[in-house]
């Protein structure tokens, strides 16, 4: 498991579920909160995060369950990234 390739990944769906662009997602600073990307104002994108999260620790087998309510507008990228390592 790449540890890396997971973290941009994770920063990927990030932007790409709340529509922002995607290019360069790696340099995306992982002390930004979601609330940032509008993941505050339509709670649906945190549900839809939780989801690609869960996929992603199924994908790679990280041993982490991502369960609805897990996610926040006030977590960070740093936090998003550590719920789908064990």
């Amino acid at each position: 498991m790449d540890k890396i390739y997971i973290s941009n990944q994770v920063k990927l769906e990030i932007l790409r579920i709340c529509g922002q662009p995607t290019h360069k997602a790696y340099n995306l600073p992982g002390n930004l909160t979601l609330d940032i990307f509008n993941y505050g104002y339509n709670e649906e994108l945190c549900r839809i995060l939780e989801q690609k999260l869960q996929e992603i620790a199924s994908q790679y087998q990280t041993g982490k369950i991502i369960l609805p309510g897990d996610v926040c507008k006030n977590h960070t990228v740093s936090e998003c990234i550590k719920m789908v390592f064990a």
